[in-house]
């Protein structure tokens, strides 16, 4: 039996409704709400990364569970983005890529849907892809602290996030390319 409300599912769904806390938190960053913005964000890292380990560990996949996660890195990532480009110096450029790869892939995806009738998982260059992203927006939110710069290790981290963005698409593109051959073979 497949269960909606599993750990993993919850965790998923917690981190999509810790999503506008955080916003508003970068858009209103101040001395005062600074460390609970941190905190927050520190704790949805630790929701991502517990609710893959807890479906492995209570045996509680599921085909919503493969669906919720990326959503969710994919929603977190973008709107935290777009909160970092009004709040912070974050690149409209890279945003724009981020966007459109996640756009990409989210279209592969519902097509190899539609026709496997079942969810592939996250690739592994796709979770190290998420994780490089959350590292560069973790120094974004660092950095609105006035008292810390970031400068050297924002370029650093634009840079390795764009290699990830561009090598993470290709495998995806890869995988699609794959699939629809498999499916024109069986044809």
């Amino acid at each position: 039996m497949n269960k909606v409300l599993t750990v993993p599912n919850c965790m998923s769904i917690g981190r999509i409704a810790l999503i506008p806390v955080i916003i508003l938190l970068i858009l209103k960053s101040n001395t005062k709400n600074y460390p609970i913005l941190l905190g927050l964000y520190f704790f949805s890292i630790l929701l991502d990364f517990f609710d893959g380990f807890f479906a492995r560990v209570l045996s509680q996949e599921s085909e919503l569970g493969k669906i919720l996660d990326p959503i969710a890195d994919k929603l977190m990532t973008f709107f935290i983005v777009i909160a970092l480009i009004v709040k912070a110096d974050f690149p409209i450029w890279l945003a724009l890529v981020i966007v459109l790869r996640d756009i990409l892939i989210l279209i592969g995806a519902i097509l190899v849907i539609k026709k496997k009738q079942k969810v592939s998982p996250s690739i592994l260059i796709g979770k190290a892809t998420f994780g490089v992203l959350g590292a560069l927006v973790m120094i974004y939110i660092v950095d609105l602290n006035e008292m810390i710069s970031l400068d050297i290790f924002k370029r650093f981290f634009i840079v390795l996030s764009f290699s990830f963005i561009i090598w993470s698409f290709v495998e995806y593109l890869m995988i699609y390319l794959k699939e629809k051959n498999a499916r024109s073979g069986n044809s």
